[in-house]
Formats: C-alpha cells, structure tokens, sequence
C-alpha cells in the first residue's frame, strides 16, 4: 500500500489538490501556454506520464507538440524543452531567470543531499560552491593538475583488463571511482578504498531508484514529509530516511577521515584538503562551513563516477557492435602513437576521427536523457507563450540527440556524421560532448575533466587492445543488445565482450607502463 492509499492521506490529498487546481486555474486564465496533451482537472497530465522511458514518449510528444510543450501534474507548470535552440535561447540568453533548482523535498530536506552543488538553489550557496569547483577544475592549470593522476589510473585499468578481462565492468567502474576519491579526499588511488566505492555505488543506486530529482508524490506535496515513515503506505518515505543515514556517513566519514590527516601531517593534496587548509588560516571552521565542504567534497565523487563510467560503458558497447568504426580509430592511433608508448593528452589533436567518435558516443549513450530541471524564476514569454514562474523547466537531452532531422538514421552509431561539422555555424545542432553536461550556468563544472578521462580511456584502450564479442560455450559469438538502463544516469544494461591485446609489444607495453608505477 503507498501513501496516497492511505484514507487519511488521500483526503488531504484531494482537499490540496482543490486548492491547487482553483489557484491555478485563477492565474493561467487567458494565458496563452505552450502546446501539450489535455490535462484533467485536478491531476493534470499525470494519467498520460509513462511509467518507464519518460524522455522516449517525451521525445514522440515533441514531434506533435513541437520542441518546446507544456505539462502539468497536480498543477505544478512543467516545461519540456527538446532541441537545443530552445535550451540555449531560455537556459543560456536568460540564465538569471532560468538557473534556479525546484524544491527536491525528497532528496534534500528527508535524505540530506541539500548540501550538493548540483541540486542547490539559485543563489549565495550555489555560488560559493560554484567558485570551489570552477578553481578546482576550471582554471588554467586545472587540467594539468590532473593529468599524471589520470594516466596512472588508466595504466592500472589496462594492466587489469590484461589480467581479467571478463570482469571490464567492474575494472572501469574502478577506475573511475578511485580517481575520484583521490581528487575529492587524497585517498591514493593505487590503493582505492573499494568498500566504500562499493557502498556509495550501492547508496546512489538506491537513490535514484526513489524517482527523479522533483517528482516525488512528497515533491509535490512537501506537508506530506511531515507524516510519520511508520505510517502505513508510507514505504517511500522510509526508505528514504534509511538512505538518509547512509548518505550522513557518507558526507562525514571521509571528511573526518582528511581532518585526521591534516591534524597528523599526513594528508594528500586533494579538493577537501586544500579548502580545508584555505579555510584554517582564516580561523576556526564552523558548523556552516563544515556544512557546505562536506556536500562539495561528496559532490567531487558523485558527479564524476557515475556518468564517465556510463560513457565509458557506451564506448565500449558501440566498438563491439561496430567493429569496422574500431578498427578505423585503431588505425588512426596506430599512425599517431608507437606501440612502444601508451597516447598521451598531447597526442589527443592528432586524432580527429576519435573525437568524432567520442563525440558519437555522447548522442548515441546520452548518460543523462533529461538534466536535473531547472526551475523558472519568474513570468517569462517565449515565442508568444507564457511561462508561468516557478515551472519545472525539463530539457530533454535524449530527443535533441536522436532527432532525425538533425541526425539521419539515429539509432545508428556514426562518428562520420562529425567529420565535416562546424559547430559554431550551425548553433541548432547540439555538440553532444557539451549538451550531454547540461546547460547555461547549471553546466557540470567537471565537463573537461570528465571528459579527457574518457578520451584517455578510448585511447589507450584502442592502443592496446582489440574488443571482441564474447562467445557462448559452443564458440558462437554473442552479439549484445544495445539497450540502456532507464534511470536518472543510464548505463547499457549489462553485457559481455572480450578484451584482447592487440600484440605480444602491446602486452609488453602495458605490463612496463603498470611498472612505472610501482617503482
């Protein structure tokens, strides 16, 4: 039994929903609002919402209701926007208006994620923490900075898709993580702390799997966190207070961990140490403080695991799926870098076809189908229509990167199609390796980051090692599907290949490269 089952429940669900409806009705009279389905009274457009793969029947609406169209459940104004003309004239040209987060009432103020850079409200906390990463990742060092980091970590990779090529998964997820604990906490990732990977592997899948950032019946209905979790149809709520005593210890146990340090002089350069030590010298750190370094330091990790792994996942699927586009990068590589060294972040200019197809698997894998939604400010009008303040504002990413007029036969995976293409003189056209970050001042401040880490991934990977398909116990070969998880983050679901290496110099590159490190 869920929440709304419950008879108490239920009737101060109705009487909310009555209020809503007549306030709402009051102040969009005569209002000229974006096209969308029919509404009922009351619920709005919530009997019409797909259970599963809601940016595919989005992306279907569009094609009816043009790119930018008009919902409403319970009466809350949501604005779904699918081609990045849209995204750049609303979140980008008038971003004072449209950077503002809605009230996640289920992920901040029942499960603790208030103090997470991504999920801020618009305003003097989003902006300190804005100007913590932007220093971290943003400035003209920032790539430098992280480039011996990077490369030990895919040194390490190779070395283990060697040893144990079956378990590629679980290598990669590994990998991304264990630089990411180095960045955030100076947690050396030659050492990863695999439990606690694990857990926080464990504790966002959970998360995600209460329901989008917003959309929560709570969400729309924030009187309802005030009910007991015991409370019979309440389930949501208790699972979410469970989670809310993970995600404490995860925000505290890593950050006492680098207080530790730093009182013994022990600690490693890291994101969490260096505002630490900044914060110190300015004198005592308070309660507030710890507050905001906490969420900044967990926000490190979360932001730059969870989508790189699923990139990388869509990297590896397509090059299984699409042999021939494998083998025209490893061409390309193999004229660049000699077999004797692995590519480095220098050789990356040389290598244009493997942009394209970087650039590929960013539309065709789409980490993330809808970005976090934004929240509209205030009134705003939009090619004749009203928008009504305090919107969700929603842009489907996943319709403009498999929108067939601007990209012929869109299911398949084609780097070609970014060989000749400009950019800069076709701003309709989204850059996948840019949209696939959001938009206007909520873009992820790690895009760069992120991004080289998985271009190194690619690189070295197609430098040393040939991806198979795997085979049966009868030696067929398996060809995998290319389906994706439908979740906040998508991932391909599950499947197998085979890493091979791609010579006897190619091993014996990769095994002295790994030694590198150990010496």
């Amino acid at each position: 039994m869920d929440l709304a089952s419950n008879p108490i429940v239920l009737a101060a669900i109705i009487g909310l929903l009555l209020c809503a409806f007549v306030v709402s009705h009051t102040r969009l009279r005569n209002k000229k609002l974006p096209p969308g389905p029919s509404p009922l009274p009351i619920i709005g457009n919530l009997h019409q919402l797909p259970l599963e793969y809601k940016h595919q029947v989005f992306a279907e609406w569009a094609k009816k209701y043009g790119d930018i169209f008009y919902l409403n459940v319970f009466h809350k104004p949501t604005v779904v926007i699918s081609s990045v003309q849209v995204a750049h004239d609303l979140l980008e040209k008038r971003g004072s208006k449209y950077s503002d987060r809605p009230r996640m009432v289920m992920l901040n103020e029942i499960m603790g994620f208030d103090s997470v850079l991504s999920i801020l409200p618009y305003g003097d906390q989003w902006r300190l923490h804005r100007r913590w990463f932007q220093s971290a990742f943003q400035a003209n060092t920032a790539e430098q900075n992280y480039r011996s980091l990077q490369e030990r970590g895919v040194r390490r990779l190779l070395s283990v898709l060697l040893d144990a090529p079956a378990d590629f998964m679980l290598h990669i997820k590994r990998y991304s993580g264990s630089a990411m604990m180095e960045i955030a906490y100076g947690h050396p990732s030659s050492s990863p702390d695999v439990d606690f990977m694990d857990w926080a592997d464990k504790l966002l899948t959970e998360t995600f799997e209460l329901g989008s950032a917003g959309s929560t019946l709570i969400d729309f209905f924030p009187i309802l966190k005030n009910i007991p979790s015991w409370m019979p149809g309440n389930g949501l709520k208790r699972r979410a207070c469970n989670l809310a005593a993970m995600v404490r210890i995860m925000l505290d146990e890593p950050y006492e961990r680098v207080q530790r340090a730093l009182a013994a002089g022990s600690t490693q350069p890291s994101f969490l140490s260096e505002l630490l030590d900044e914060y110190s010298k300015k004198g005592s750190i308070t309660l507030e403080d710890e507050y905001n370094l906490k969420g900044a330091a967990a926000m490190v990790y979360i932001a730059g695991t969870d989508t790189t792994i699923s990139v990388m996942m869509s990297f590896v699927l397509a090059m299984v799926l699409y042999p021939d586009v494998y083998r025209k990068a490893q061409a390309e590589i193999s004229r660049v870098v000699e077999q004797s060294r692995l590519p480095v972040f220098e050789d990356r200019s040389s290598m244009p076809y493997l942009e394209c197809v970087l650039k590929e698997v960013y539309r065709w894998g789409c980490p993330l189908p809808f970005v976090i939604p934004h929240r509209l400010l205030e009134d705003d009008e939009y090619r004749g229509y009203h928008l009504p303040a305090g919107s969700l504002i929603i842009p489907n990413v996943w319709a403009m990167f498999r929108d067939p007029d601007l990209f012929s036969d869109p299911d398949r995976f084609m780097p070609e199609r970014f060989e000749e293409f400009d950019f800069s003189s076709n701003p309709t056209v989204p850059d996948p390796s840019k949209a696939a970050f959001g938009f206007g001042r909520r873009f992820c401040p790690g895009r760069n980051f992120g991004d080289s880490t998985v271009w190194l991934f690619a690189a070295s990977v197609l430098s040393t090692m040939d991806i198979c398909k795997a085979k049966d116990e009868f030696g067929r070969e398996v060809t995998p599907k290319p389906l994706f998880s439908d979740a906040f983050v998508s991932h391909p679901l599950p499947f197998k290949c085979d890493f091979k290496p791609r010579s006897l110099q190619a091993i014996e590159t990769i095994v002295s490269s790994s030694k590198t490190d150990i010496a």
